[in-house]
């Protein structure tokens, strides 16, 4: 088959979405079909395609990492996408590059997928003063249940994406396939012993400290402020113990600062962007992941961490409560106090102990592997395209 894969975002930027699209795309290679995917590119002056990926000219999102964000219809975009003359169209965002997903479904009359990554309601104060989020949280959620309402599968990598879809009004059945993650890349046999020394050594790091590291974008909806303060208020009762922020992102003078308030400079380290390839020895300089975010629907740091062994501090998210199972990969917490305590129980434990947890962890994302990803695209693929409908409209719900 011939797949078009539609993404917002794309390599080398980095974020899961980027990193999913990449995953399905080399393994649907692998298993003998042709990706191409069209992506958004604001450094990008005309559309121009290389090594299967079609860039597109695009806006600058300033205030949003600085992601691009493409017109819904290009005359020379749409050319180049006909050429390849793809027999699936799959959209892994709603907007824009998503919008000629939806268009070339409907030109060629090949069959539409649709995955839903984000939780848009987590993103507001991006584009809506507080005033305005209802009325544009409103504006959003019938957006997605239109945009849904023509896809002829949908898919969502957590019951929570599920979940959200269903509150936005979509009545339709959505599949669950979890985002794989690259296992052999996220080994602890491939890092490199010297490269994590030197690492360990740059970020001060001692012997005798226990290393909490988060990875993802430092912005509002990732709640680091929050892991930043119970990080700072657990660090009273136990001075060997660094964290790890691992990324960039528009609130990082803000957390910057708050450690400061707080007195957890030395022990709280902010590495920068990191490039995907080299996140692996980073990792490696840790002994466990934590997030207090709970705008994650799947998240792919923290599965590359538990590929890693990382045991996960999760703060609770009741709407997403299977990434995380408690004394198998991670442990959750609601408090200052209860992380305080899963964190220091973690650390004063024995090696052996702690050795047997990372095992565990590693041990629970095996099934996670992109050719698994791959084969469970593919026949839904193969499904859509040999028993499609006559019409899309036969899969059309109201929109009310």
């Amino acid at each position: 088959m011939r797949i078009a894969l539609f993404s917002e975002t794309y390599l080398p930027q980095i974020n899961g979405v980027a990193t999913h699209v990449k995953t399905l795309k080399e393994g649907m290679e692998a298993l003998g079909h042709q990706v191409l995917v069209v992506t958004a590119d604001p450094k990008a002056e005309v559309c121009h395609m290389k090594e299967g990926v079609l860039r597109c000219p695009a806006a600058e999102l300033k205030d949003l990492y600085g992601y691009g964000m493409a017109p819904s219809y290009n005359l020379e975009r749409m050319r180049l996408i006909q050429a390849f003359s793809p027999d699936i169209a799959h959209t892994h965002t709603e907007f824009g590059i998503g919008s000629t997903g939806l268009e070339t479904a409907r030109k060629l009359k090949i069959p539409f997928i649709y995955t839903l990554h984000t939780m848009w309601d987590d993103y507001l104060h991006y584009v809506a003063s507080p005033t305005l989020q209802p009325v544009v949280r409103k504006m959003i959620h019938r957006y997605l249940r239109y945009f849904a309402s023509q896809a002829d599968a949908i898919i969502g990598p957590s019951v929570k994406s599920r979940d959200f879809l269903h509150h936005c009004g979509v009545k339709r059945e959505i599949e669950v396939i979890p985002n794989a993650v690259e296992l052999e890349q996220f080994s602890r046999d491939r890092t490199d012993p010297v490269t994590v020394k030197m690492l360990r050594q740059f970020y001060n790091i001692q012997n005798d400290d226990t290393v909490i590291c988060f990875c993802g974008r430092l912005g509002q909806e990732k709640s680091v402020d929050v892991l930043i303060r119970f990080f700072a208020q657990c660090r009273q009762k136990e001075a060997h113990l660094k964290l790890l922020l691992i990324g960039d992102g528009p609130a990082l003078s803000e957390l910057k600062e708050l450690t400061r308030r707080l007195n957890a400079g030395s022990a709280v380290i902010f590495t920068g962007a990191v490039p995907h390839e080299s996140v692996r020895e980073v990792y490696a300089c840790s002994d466990l992941y934590a997030t207090a975010s709970r705008s994650e629907v799947n998240s792919i740091s923290m599965l590359e961490a538990m590929s890693m062994g990382l045991p996960v501090l999760q703060r609770l998210d009741e709407a997403n409560p299977g990434q995380v199972t408690v004394g198998v990969n991670g442990y959750v917490f609601r408090t200052a106090e209860e992380f305080s305590a899963i964190l220091l129980r973690f650390r004063n434990s024995s090696h052996v102990g702690q050795a047997r947890m990372q095992a565990s962890t590693a041990n629970s994302v095996k099934g996670l592997h992109p050719t698994g990803l791959a084969r469970q695209m593919e026949a839904i693929y193969l499904r859509l395209a040999t028993c499609r409908p006559a019409s899309l409209n036969a899969w059309k719900e109201e929109v009310k």
